[in-house]
Order: structure tokens, then C-alpha cells, then sequence
């Protein structure tokens, strides 16, 4: 079993690695830097190649796990689940429930921020309903809480109130859109993220952000668990590219080297000092139809594009033996997963002919144009794209292929009702169907994706969280995974599985699957 809260920290030898290119523009500063400037060596310094620069470090402010593992170093929630999906106090150091809607926090003693200041249960408050009234993604989360009667109890206690009992609310707390920022850091730099209002009480620290490059970062002097972070640099190298990231890996250009290419794994492998590692997650990756719009507003036409596409093929096209195609509406080992689900509503295969005349019932004759929204620079979202696109015209479907930055992507799908398709991954970052159904959620950030707005399903989804019985709650999670597949507006594609690149001298480093919010502070390079 991975030993993700009792690692030993060693002392280390790390590496030497020369500075990244890049300017002034762009350039934020944070809260205290324990570490100061990094020697002329860099000899103290973790380098890793992550896929997203973040744009802004507002916690929660984007809904993408490849943010998070960028945000989580500066930023800390209440709780964490561990590698194997298991609870842990983080922040909170202990709590108790006074009845099931009323539970009580108690934080960790004497835990500063980065700027020296103390943590308090003022912060936490402010931190969600910050979420709430900006409409941030990490809403969905929280979305049972009753803010109006939530309250702080003292510096170090705060009560939460939700407004129905709520059975996964402790490990909704450990979302990593959830990290509690400085309220008094936020109001002196005016609501400026970039320069000065990131301040947390996560292991590092801001030193300087360079968009379009790197984010370096530095030990928290006033970080509250003793001796760490291990190694006091961290530089985090900004690489959307996902094979260019495998490049980067075979030449050896970082330490770390977050979702390369699955393509390229053999290649990496076969590089001496270089160890691919890869690990399940709880992420599915969906077609997601916007019910809201012509023609996705007819069942019918979203049925029929089910035998429109190879989605098995497709996926061994796309991502070989990473991950798995689609078994079910969730990923397995979340609380919600049924293994017959996919087929019984998708595994028809591939039937062009069978799509054309389901498209003319509904009064398609000639066919349909349809547009699908991608991220740039994930080679494998683009390869799916391309291969629904040609599958897709022997069914009388053209389909155009739009890619965009993820920022982009989402203020568009936002309007919704300026897209049809979209390719989009949602994770269960509790192990339970309900964090990816909550996203979906009238009043969360990912609704707008598909407009499924249907009564009886959001009844359902409401109504299972109200369950405190884990058995009876997963049974309510199947049977609302059936009912939105029964309507056919998120079609599963893919289970992923998380795969990294890292030399040999690393030590210490293991991906998180619930959300991917890497944590750094336990690695060591020891070259």
C-alpha cells in the first residue's frame, strides 16, 4: 500500500538544473520566501513539466485537474483523501457532527499562511463563499451548504450547516478547488492574484510567474508540518503540449514530466534513467451533447450519433494501452460504478448506415453540420476529434473541429448556447458518482456543457446525497448514472489512468488519482 501521509523524509542531494528561458512580462509575486534566491546551481531546485499554465492562481478558478496540481502547492483544503481514496485531516484537525445537518470544525493549532499570518475559521468561510458568489467551479462541492447559516464559532472553530444531511460532504471538503486563501492577503492587494493576494498555507510559496513559461515557487518558511517541504525550490515548467512534454522526457529536461504521451511510453522507457509510472484515476472522459441547441435538442439525433462513432476503437486509436475504453457511466472503484451500464446503453457498435436513418426519423434526411470543442495541445483529445470526424460522415454528420485553451473553452461553453459538442473529462474526486454529477448541477460550472437540466434527474441527484447509508447511496448513484444514460447527452469514452515521467534520482513523488493534485512537498532529487 502507498504511503502517502507516513513517507520518511530523507535528506537530500538535488539536482542542478540551468534556468528556463523567459521575461519579466507577466511577472506575480507571493507571500514570504524561506528560500530566498535559489543558488547559482540550482542544486536545491525540483523542475517539473506540467501541462497547463494556470493563467491566474485564484483557487478554483479553472475546473481542470492539470490547474489544481499548480494551485494545491500554494493552497490547502480542510481534508485530502490519500492514494488509496482514504480520508485524512489536513487543515481541519478534528471535527464532529452535532446533529446530520450541523458539523463542527476544529482547525490545527497555530497554522500560518505563507505572509506569517494566522489561519483562521474566517478564512475558511470567506474562501467558500467566495466560490459561491463568484460562481467558481468548486461550487459544485459545496453546493449543499447553507452559507446564510453557517458561521465562525471562534478563531480556530467554524460550524458548517447544510441544508439536508449530507454523506459525502467530508470528502467533497478535500476538492482541491476547496483551498483555503488569505482573506486579509486578498482585500491588501484589492482581489490581485497575481500580485500578492496568493498567499496560503500550502508548502510553497510564490517567488515569480512568467505567463506562457514557467511558476517558481519556494519553501513556506511558516509551512506547519515540520520539514517540509523536502526539496526548498520547486519550478514548474509550463508545456501544453503533450508530446512535447515526451520529448522532454527523453532528453531528459526535467525531473518530472506530467502526462506525457502514452504513444511515446515504450520510447521514454527505453531512455536509462528515465522511469515511466502510471497509475488508475477516477476521471471519465465524455462526449458531452449540449441539449439546449439544434439539433442535440431531439434524443433522437443524440442516440443516433451513439452509432455514429467507434468509441472502442477510437480509444485504442487515441490512447493505446493507457486507461481503458468506457465501462461504465463512472470509472471503476467509484462508489456508483456498473460495469454493464456502457453496454447496455452504447455497446451497439458502430452502425453508420443505422445512425443515417435514425437522423431521417427525425427529420434529418440530408444529414447534419456539427461542431466539437477540444483543448489545444492534448494530442489525444485532437485524435479522437479527427476520428469521430471521419466516422462521423459515413453517417451524414459534418463535423468541424474547433480547438481551444481550456480558459477559452470554458467561457464558451459558459454562454451556453454557443456550442453543440464538447470533449470533456470529469473526475469523482471522492470515489463517489456525486462529484461528477454535482458538476452537472443547475448553478455549478459544467451544466452549461450539456443543458441537462431535467427535473426528475436533478431530484435524483439531490436526493442521493441525502443518503447517509453507503449501500443505499451507491444504489441512488446507479440509478441516476442510468437515468442520464438513458438520455444520452454525456456518452463515456474513456476511463483514465494517470502516467508521468520521472529520472531515476527522484524519490518520494507519487500521483494523487482523485484529483491529480500532485504533492511535491515529499520529493526529494537526489542526483
Amino acid at each position: 500500500m502507498k504511503k502517502l501521509l507516513t513517507m520518511l523524509l530523507c535528506g537530500a542531494m538535488v539536482l542542478s538544473l540551468a534556468a528556463c528561458g523567459g521575461g519579466d512580462e507577466g511577472a506575480a509575486s507571493g507571500g514570504s520566501t524561506a528560500g530566498g534566491e535559489a543558488s547559482a546551481t540550482s542544486s536545491d531546485t525540483l523542475t517539473v513539466a506540467v501541462p497547463m499554465d494556470p493563467g491566474t492562481l485564484e483557487p478554483g478558478r479553472v475546473n481542470e485537474q492539470a490547474f489544481y496540481a499548480v494551485v494545491h502547492q500554494i493552497y490547502e483544503p480542510l481534508f485530502i483523501l490519500d492514494t488509496d481514496g482514504q480520508l485524512q485531516n489536513w487543515l481541519c484537525e478534528s471535527y464532529e457532527y452535532e446533529d446530520d445537518t450541523h458539523l463542527l470544525i476544529h482547525l490545527r493549532e497555530g497554522v500560518k499562511f505563507s505572509d506569517g499570518t494566522p489561519l483562521t475559521a474566517n478564512d475558511v468561510l470567506w474562501s467558500f463563499q467566495r466560490i459561491i458568489d463568484n460562481s467558481l467551479p468548486p461550487i459544485s462541492q459545496i453546493i449543499d451548504l447553507d452559507m446564510a447559516s453557517c458561521e465562525v464559532v471562534d478563531d480556530n472553530t467554524l460550524r458548517l450547516v447544510t441544508t439536508a444531511p449530507a454523506g459525502t460532504l467530508l470528502k467533497r471538503l478535500a476538492y482541491p478547488g476547496l483551498g483555503i486563501a488569505s482573506k486579509a492577503a486578498y482585500d491588501a492587494a484589492e482581489g490581485d492574484w497575481m500580485n500578492g493576494a496568493a498567499i496560503g498555507t500550502g508548502p510553497y510559496a510564490v517567488k515569480e510567474y512568467v505567463a506562457g513559461d514557467r511558476l517558481d515557487m519556494v519553501a513556506n518558511e511558516n509551512y506547519w508540518r515540520e520539514g517540509e517541504p523536502a526539496t526548498p525550490n520547486l519550478r514548474l515548467r509550463f508545456v501544453s503540449d503533450s508530446t512535447t512534454r515526451s520529448t522532454e522526457a527523453k532528453a531528459k529536461g526535467a525531473d518530472i514530466i506530467i502526462n506525457v504521451n502514452s504513444r511515446e511510453e515504450e520510447a521514454i522507457a527505453a531512455v536509462e534513467g528515465v522511469e515511466v509510472i502510471k497509475t488508475p484515476a477516477t476521471n471519465t472522459l465524455y462526449l458531452m451533447m449540449n441539449t439546449a441547441v439544434e439539433p442535440l435538442n431531439d434524443p433522437k439525433v443524440r442516440e443516433a450519433i451513439t452509432y455514429a462513432i467507434n468509441i472502442p476503437q477510437t480509444v485504442e486509436l487515441a490512447y493505446g494501452n493507457l486507461g481503458t475504453p468506457a465501462s461504465g457511466m463512472v470509472a471503476p472503484g467509484v462508489l456508483g460504478y456498473d460495469e454493464n451500464m456502457f453496454n447496455e446503453h452504447f455497446g451497439h457498435g458502430y452502425d453508420p448506415e443505422k445512425a443515417k436513418q435514425m437522423l431521417a426519423d427525425a427529420g434529418y434526411p440530408d444529414g447534419i453540420d456539427l461542431e466539437i470543442l477540444t483543448e489545444t495541445g492534448d494530442a489525444t483529445r485532437h485524435d479522437i476529434c479527427e476520428a469521430f470526424q471521419a466516422q462521423m460522415a459515413s453517417a451524414g454528420i459534418n463535423l468541424t473541429v474547433t480547438e481551444l485553451d481550456s480558459v477559452v473553452l470554458y467561457d464558451r461553453t459558459n454562454q451556453g448556447d454557443q456550442h453543440q459538442l464538447v470533449i470533456y473529462g470529469l473526475t469523482c474526486s471522492d470515489y463517489e458518482a456525486d462529484a461528477m454529477l454535482n458538476q452537472i448541477l443547475p448553478g455549478s460550472s459544467n451544466i452549461k456543457m450539456t443543458n441537462f437540466d431535467d427535473e426528475t434527474f436533478i431530484n435524483m441527484i439531490t436526493e442521493g446525497g441525502t443518503i447517509l447509508d453507503e449501500a443505499e447511496r451507491e444504489q441512488a448513484w446507479k440509478d441516476t448514472l442510468e437515468y442520464l444514460a438513458d438520455a444520452y447527452c454525456m456518452i463515456p469514452l474513456w476511463h483514465k489512468e494517470l502516467i508521468s515521467a520521472q529520472m531515476d534520482y527522484v524519490e518520494g513523488f507519487e500521483m494523487s488519482p482523485a484529483f491529480e493534485e500532485h504533492f511535491y512537498q515529499w520529493t526529494t532529487v537526489n542526483k
